[in-house]
């Protein structure tokens, strides 16, 4: 085979004999002109390279007709050529030719002082409310405070009542919160949650049981239709029956909610407690949730300790971080723990919190 000076050149300098061009090709991308449906792996692993002549493989374009180059070829499903089950070769995940760029900004929140009254959730609003607790963090999952909420307060205008919202129209539900996305589902569940709320409300000593919540595998000695009383020591939840609760509702509700549901207090903070060694349910709380997690770091600081998110471990505070915690400043996200600048802070005049 004649082949031009500068491929040759190439050939040598890598090593390569010439037969290499003619052989099944091992490199990671296709030619541009096949068709090709699914990535090189995932060819490789549905369709196994079969044994059988390059002539009659699958794998390649039929041969031209003996007519010549202007009769049309009737392109096939391209799959992939035949390359040696010892060495797949995988296409990189990030182009070699794009620069790498710099890892992004650690989050940022406000912190209150712990001495204000409230750390600024809506679920400190609603913490009396538990079915409009629920409803509200259907609409906050995966969706910024400043949209879910002007829709939710609308909502709760059309449909003051649980009553009212077990009657709803579908239709209208969704048109009221099309702009947050997914609002059919949101809209079902809604609805769903109001209907049974009538029948089955959350109730002291009824639990039921929820997969793999609070950790993984918790939830499988129960069953499906099972209801625990109090005195049974298996994870079980009294709204855990509801539809569409997953683990930003649970954590949610029993940070605000289950304490007072139970009558062991008249809130979520302990307030009127008479129970012995009585310890607030959301001290027992890990959620995965950034704003809940920050509001748990600022309940513990108020309290003089350091939380880890992950653990719940505590590290009794130090004497500048607890100086820190009375000032009004900013925390910032460090492998999902939230660490309170302890240097001083002021607020800017747009708005946001920025280092002296």
């Amino acid at each position: 085979m004649s082949l031009p000076e500068k491929t040759r050149k190439i050939l040598d300098d890598l090593e390569l004999d010439s037969g290499f061009l003619s052989s099944g090709s091992s490199l990671s991308d296709p030619p541009s002109d096949l068709d090709l449906d699914c990535d090189l792996e995932d060819d490789l692993a549905l369709y196994p390279t079969p044994q059988v002549s390059p002539s009659k493989s699958p794998h390649f374009l039929p041969p031209q007709t003996a007519a010549g180059p202007s009769t049309p070829v009737k392109r096939t499903k391209f799959l992939v050529p035949e390359i040696s089950n010892t060495l797949r070769l995988k296409r990189p995940k990030i182009s070699p030719y794009f620069p790498i760029m710099a890892d992004p900004p650690q989050s940022c929140l406000p912190f209150p002082p712990t001495d204000a009254p409230s750390f600024g959730l809506v679920q400190e609003q609603l913490a009396h409310e538990p079915f409009k607790l629920l409803i509200a963090t259907i609409f906050l999952n995966r969706t910024r405070g400043g949209v879910a909420l002007p829709v939710f307060f609308k909502v709760f205008e059309r449909y003051p009542t649980i009553d009212a919202m077990a009657s709803a129209d579908l239709a209208d539900f969704v048109s009221m919160i099309r702009c947050l996305g997914f609002q059919n589902q949101r809209a079902k569940k809604c609805i769903a949650i109001a209907q049974l709320w009538q029948t089955n409300p959350p109730i002291k000593n009824k639990r039921y049981r929820k997969l793999h919540y609070p950790r993984k595998l918790d939830g499988r000695d129960v069953q499906a239709n099972e209801c625990l009383d109090d005195e049974d020591p298996r994870a079980a939840w009294e709204i855990a029956h509801l539809p569409g609760v997953g683990a930003y509702s649970l954590d949610s509700w029993r940070i605000f909610c289950r304490d007072e549901l139970r009558g062991l207090a008249k809130d979520w903070k302990g307030t009127g407690s008479a129970v012995p060694g009585f310890v607030p349910e959301w001290k027992s709380v890990l959620p995965q949730d950034k704003e809940l997690r920050a509001y748990l770091t600022w309940m513990w600081l108020k309290e003089g300790w350091v939380w880890d998110c992950h653990s719940g471990d505590l590290t009794l505070a130090g004497d500048k971080t607890l100086r820190a915690a009375r000032r009004e400043g900013v925390a910032h996200e460090e492998d999902g723990n939230w660490v309170l600048q302890t240097s001083p802070v002021k607020k800017a005049q747009n708005g946001l919190h920025a280092m002296d």
